[in-house]
């Protein structure tokens, strides 16, 4: 127990003097180096940069105050922009060598020249080279589809795709068994879903009240339709979809990722007084009754 405690008071001592002579150097105009160092060098380190990761070696060598003051030199010198140390030695955020940056253009250089010398030629593998390269640099890639896959396989909206219209008025929340979805507007059932001639429930509503999303999902219609007037369909996780037809605006584009709840369009007007909006909603495909869904009280 005392030899450990002698070990670790030498530590401290060793440490109390490297920062004494640290004050020291940037205290007065002529620094004062402690013993080892050569110039305005570092003294010869065993590894030129800063380890990366911590192993069992790195971690009981950085026990020793005295190279960890030493690691602590090297990092303060590529950080204020000293490129070369000692014996060749370059800190962690030292610029690249000119030998580097030589590699790098001559490996550039080359793949260059082999793409040029490709686009020459006319060989059945030279081909489908050409065309492999040519769909990489001008076909766009189908977020879409992906946003679509990731919807279903994680039950949400990726973090990096934008929602919009964030503002808005309070959505009403109706809880399911499993999810909480959000009714599309408050208001009363007029035509109920019977699954055959009524594929959804057609509500009264205020006088142009705002419609909100079912529950979060991508906007994959937005525009006029046939039999429901001006729409929108909305892709949920889980083989869920959502169908807003029979309204007076629409405040989203194909393609846009909305929160549940959010605010999407407006009602239609049907006299001074109230509203209408037709609601449908469809489960892998086929019609479900939107009142097993959600509430409408």
């Amino acid at each position: 127990m005392e030899v450990k405690d002698k070990v670790k008071q030498r530590r401290m001592e060793r440490l109390r003097n490297l920062r004494e002579t640290s004050d020291a150097s940037n205290g007065s105009g002529s620094p004062v180096r402690p013993s080892g160092f050569r110039g305005n060098s570092l003294p010869v380190q065993h590894h030129t940069e800063v380890p990366l990761y911590v192993d069992s070696e790195w971690k009981r060598r950085m026990e020793d105050p005295e190279y960890a003051w030493q690691q602590k030199l090297l990092m303060d010198t590529a950080l204020v922009g000293r490129d070369y140390l000692r014996d060749g030695e370059r800190g962690l955020f030292a610029p690249p060598s000119p030998r580097k940056i030589a590699v790098k253009l001559f490996i550039s250089c080359v793949l260059f020249a082999a793409l040029y010398g490709m686009f020459q030629l006319n060989q059945p593998w030279a081909n489908k080279g050409k065309q492999f390269v040519t769909a990489s640099l001008t076909k766009s890639y189908d977020f879409n589809a992906l946003s679509a896959w990731y919807s279903d396989q994680f039950g949400g909206s990726p973090s990096f795709i934008p929602s919009f219209n964030r503002e808005g008025n309070e959505a009403i929340r109706v809880n399911a068994s499993k999810r909480t979805f959000f009714s599309p507007a408050k208001g009363s059932i007029v035509t109920r879903y019977d699954g055959t001639s009524h594929m959804g429930v057609n509500l009264n509503t205020i006088e142009f009240a705002p419609v909100y999303t079912l529950d979060t999902g991508q906007v994959i219609f937005s525009g006029v339709a046939v039999e429901t007037g001006l729409t929108i369909v909305i892709r949920h996780p889980g083989g869920l979809q959502s169908l807003y037809g029979g309204l007076s605006e629409a405040d989203v584009e194909v393609g846009d990722w909305m929160k549940v709840g959010e605010p999407i369009g407006k009602a239609s007007k049907k006299d001074p007084a109230k509203g209408t909006l037709y609601f449908a909603v469809t489960k892998d495909g086929h019609p479900v009754n939107p009142s097993d869904v959600i509430s409408f009280d």
